[in-house]
Parts: C-alpha cells; structure tokens; sequence
C-alpha cells in the first residue's frame, strides 16, 4: 500500500509557489478559547511565518526572518509588529487531532520569540514554534494550500477564518458542511455575548465574509441558517468552485491595490442574495458536484 501523502510532503512541493502557504488541516480547524481569537493582523503574520519556516516548520528549531521582510509586507512599524507576535507568543490554541483514538491538545502559537534591539538593515525576528503546533503539524496528513495575497489581502479577520477553514474543504466531494453554532463561534473565536443575535452574526461577520471571500478566493462560499423551532442553533456553510472568468477577476482584484477594493466589491455583488442565488446555479451546474440542498 502506497504511503499516504504528508502536509510536509505538499510543504515540499510547494516550495518553488511564493504564493502558496500550506498550512496543516488540524492547525486550519483549531478552536480558540471564548474571546481568545487572533486580531487580522496576527493571524496574517501567523499564515506568513509558517510560510517563512517552510519545510522545517515542524522541527525543533529556531527560525529566522528579516524584521524589514515582515515591516514591508505590513507597512507598520516595528512596534505594530511585534505586538502582532506577542499575540502569538500569548494565545492558546486547541488542536483536534485525528487518529486511533482521537484527542484535543491545547498550547500557544509561539514558544520563544527574540527580536533584535536595534533595527537596522540586517536586524532579524527569531522565532520557534510551540511543540504543541510542531507535533501535530508533524503528523498532519490532510492540508490547505492557500494564496499568500489572498491571506494580506483580507480586511476582517472572520473572513481570514473562515477563508482557511473552507480552503481545507473547498477540494473535497462534498459542498457543504454544517456547524452547529456554539461550534462556529469557537471557529470565529467569539467571546460570549458578541454578536449573539442572530441579525448581528449575520451581518457582521457572515455576509461580510461571503462578500470578501466571493470576492478575493478561488472558490465562492455562501451559507444557510438552520432553524430548531423558531430559534436558529446551526449554519451550514457552503461552497463550490468559480468558473474561468470569475478565478481570473479574482486574480486581478489580488493584483490592484486595496484603494477603491470595497467599492469594486459593491459594484460586482449589489446583494448577498445575488451571491447566494450565483453559488446556487454554479452548483447546479457543476459536473461532478452535488446542488446544495435547500434554498440559499
């Protein structure tokens, strides 16, 4: 029986794609602590250092990026940055690892962090992971491998998240997968109270998500609300793959600067209606893919 493939085997042949991070699926499914989720900036330099580490990302080992590489994909200062690691540094993370007998491990992102005092032209970040995230990255067998400019290009840090989580699926048979809502909210890594009416989750997080995401990705995504009597207590998140024209606009919206990238977004989509109704035909229409069920 043919060995199975390993994240650090689709680390290595991603390693010429300046733009491909791979990132482990156990890592891309973590669950944050209630109100513990990264900012958008953090979770950017999170996807961008486990870039920079590549191939080694699961050693036991220091890792070394110049400070001027992570200022200039940023553009802010030294100080905005290294309040983005010590987020890192400080966040604890729980990790669902598959197997025999399947567990939850628990630690933070970042197990030591240096950085030089003086920052001049060779001045470096050095960084290790936590064994937490070194081991189950190790061991992953199932990946996303996500666009670099898609991860900057993000303005809401739930877009960022559920970007990844539908990335590990967006390949898969299936189209769709459902979350009951206590289970999405420790996705979002929402504190209790935030956004706890429906109306507010919807429009705050979930239609703006769809608008990003249906916007920047390679794939659209959409979702269902699910009622249990007259209160909501699932979503059902669904996705499916763009046609040509649509991942090469996507491509070129990458390539613009971010000035003017909101109202593009409204110009191209009046409505999340029409986003869903669009996902719903390509679906539809799709060889090989089974139609959501339900009305979009």
């Amino acid at each position: 029986m043919a060995k199975k493939a390993t994240t650090l085997d689709a680390v290595r042949m991603h390693l010429d794609n300046a733009d491909a991070i791979v990132a482990a699926g156990e890592v891309v499914d973590l669950r944050f602590k209630s109100g513990n989720q990264l900012s958008l900036r953090a979770a950017k330099l999170f996807c961008l250092l486990v870039q920079e580490a590549g191939i080694d990302v699961a050693a036991d080992k220091q890792h070394c990026v110049p400070l001027a590489a992570l200022n200039e994909t940023f553009h802010r200062s030294a100080d905005d940055l290294f309040e983005a690691i010590a987020e890192l540094h400080s966040t604890t993370v729980s990790v669902q690892v598959a197997g025999d007998r399947p567990y939850t491990k628990s630690g933070p992102i970042l197990a030591d962090v240096e950085r030089e005092t003086e920052e001049t032209a060779a001045a470096e970040v050095r960084f290790e992971f936590s064994k937490t995230l070194r081991q189950v990255i190790g061991d992953s067998t199932h990946w996303a491998a996500v666009s670099r400019r898609a991860v900057l290009s993000f303005e809401s840090k739930f877009s960022l998240r559920l970007y990844l989580l539908l990335s590990l699926r967006a390949g898969l048979r299936k189209t769709s997968e459902t979350f009951e809502m206590d289970d999405l909210r420790h996705i979002l890594g929402l504190e209790e109270g935030k956004f706890s009416r429906w109306p507010d989750l919807r429009r705050f997080v979930l239609d703006r998500a769809v608008a990003e995401i249906n916007h920047l990705a390679g794939f659209r995504m959409g979702y269902i609300p699910i009622k249990k009597g007259r209160k909501i207590t699932a979503v059902k998140l669904t996705w499916g793959r763009k046609d040509l024209p649509e991942l090469i606009e996507a491509q070129k919206e990458l390539e613009r600067t971010r000035v003017g990238r909101a109202v593009r977004r409204e110009g191209k989509a009046e409505t999340i209606a029409d986003e869903r109704a669009a996902l719903a035909d390509s679906l539809a229409n799709a060889p090989g893919w089974s139609a959501i069920e339900g009305e979009l």
